[in-house]
């Protein structure tokens, strides 16, 4: 009966090993891919080279696919790689486009001319002429044109076989400055000899960089950089670059960041605004003494006693304020733009500030696994107090506070609504992470 009992583990072992237990294999010299085999199953951690990057996916195979070779199998898993390219719209109806890629752009070997649909990509503002960034998976039909199964579009941002020609600010007008405005910064678009960039510390600025980018770079890299010949008129900046090194800065928690202020008179008013923190400020442009005075047009426009003109009135500051994250919702990293969308329509920003404030927030974010939000409503005001004179018909202050997620939180989701806009409009957004 022993000999039975023991005769049958050593039989179920064997089985096991047989017919469950992996055996590694690889790295393969396609960028590091190894694969794990059994006899009814096959486990592949792909890490492909591919030629927008590297594929990196863990995949099993059940039988019969785990007697495909690695290179079987990678003809199937291909057609899911998303590749991208630049490009520039000769022809664009409703429904399809059709692109010529940029020079230096890989497709381009397989044709001149590309065409995609696009009616369900939706409208990014494109014309004839203007240049895309296109994802698309799958491979390219040879037909003439050429065809493509697009997943994404967008305004291209990576220029780097075209020179920026266009003047960003006039040096004989600009100020001279004889120190250093910023030092990390947010690489935000690149042309063969230039880029542009916003302060990762929040600045209402963008940057001009003059010089020739190497390719280790990428739009969105977090970079810090030596340079000199500073120029300034208003919230640009013009500079001469030198070294380029990767930035490690973070968000401090407690700060509240680019809290932003829109003004919008019914006719051109004199506005005075004034801010209550329970805190301290650390940063204000244009600067802040016990107030702000701004003379404000219908359209936004702000012009100082100066004659500065601004696009709305910025602040940064450290406040006492503990938030509430009680109701809110937690979003998967690659879906945090889609839900900034939709939700700050629902809150009453109008497209342009809500595309400010998603370009600000969108890139600490969009890479974490999960980002768990919730807009502030009386933790904040009470906070950060304004007293605007005169006072507006309609105010619309939008705060964001969120932290990071290794994995989806179940929360209460929060209902958000605006009042309707009317009358004399004041708006206002920011945000802060949690740590």
């Amino acid at each position: 009966m022993v000999k039975k009992i023991i005769f049958t583990i050593i039989a179920v072992v064997l089985l096991f090993a047989i017919f469950l237990a992996p055996i590694p294999k690889g790295p393969y010299e396609d960028g590091g891919t190894r694969e794990y085999a059994a006899l009814t199953y096959k486990i592949v951690d792909w890490n492909r080279l591919t030629t927008d990057g590297k594929y990196e996916a863990t995949k099993v195979y059940w039988f019969p696919n785990n007697f495909k070779s690695i290179d079987d199998l990678w003809a199937n898993e291909e057609q899911e790689v998303v590749h991208k390219f630049v490009a520039t719209i000769l022809e664009l109806d409703s429904s399809s486009a059709l692109v010529q890629p940029a020079e230096g752009e890989d497709e381009l070997r397989s044709a001149d001319k590309i065409h995609l649909g696009i009616a369900d990509l939706g409208d990014i503002g494109a014309q004839v002429g203007s240049e895309v960034e296109i994802h698309y998976t799958g491979g390219i039909m040879e037909s003439y044109p050429a065809q493509i199964n697009a997943v994404k579009w967008e305004m291209a941002k990576t220029h780097r076989n075209k020179e920026f020609t266009e003047e960003w600010l006039n040096k004989e007008t600009a100020e001279k400055c004889d120190y250093e405005p910023f030092d990390h910064i947010i690489i935000t678009e690149i042309y063969s000899n230039c880029f542009f960039a916003t302060p990762a510390i929040p600045a209402p600025w963008t940057i001009k960089l003059n010089g020739q980018l190497s390719e280790d770079w990428c739009v969105g890299d977090q970079v810090i950089c030596t340079y000199d010949n500073v120029y300034r008129d208003n919230t640009k900046f013009e500079v001469d670059f030198m070294t380029v090194e990767p930035s490690d800065w973070q968000p401090e928690p407690g700060m509240a960041y680019k809290p932003v202020i829109y003004l919008y008179p019914e006719v051109e008013t004199e506005v005075s605004v004034k801010l209550n923190l329970d805190g301290k400020l650390t940063c204000t442009y244009p600067t802040y003494n016990a107030g702000w005075k701004v003379t404000a047009a219908p359209d936004g426009t702000l012009t100082d006693v100066n004659g500065q003109i601004y696009n709305y009135l910025y602040w940064e500051g450290e406040t006492n304020a503990q938030w509430d994250m009680i109701e809110g919702f937690c979003i998967k990293g690659e879906d945090t733009a889609a839900f900034m969308e939709d939700a700050l329509e629902k809150l009453g920003l109008n497209r342009k500030e809500a595309n400010e404030f998603i370009v600000y927030w969108l890139p600490l974010m969009e890479q974490n696994p999960y980002n768990i939000i919730s807009f502030q409503t009386d933790i904040y005001t009470d906070a950060a107090e304004l007293q605007i004179d005169p006072a507006p018909d309609t105010l619309i202050r939008v705060f964001m506070a969120w932290k990071a997620a290794d994995s989806f939180v179940e929360m209460p989701e929060q209902e958000l609504t605006a009042p309707e806009r009317s009358g004399f409009t004041v708006v206002e957004w920011g945000g802060a992470e949690i740590k």
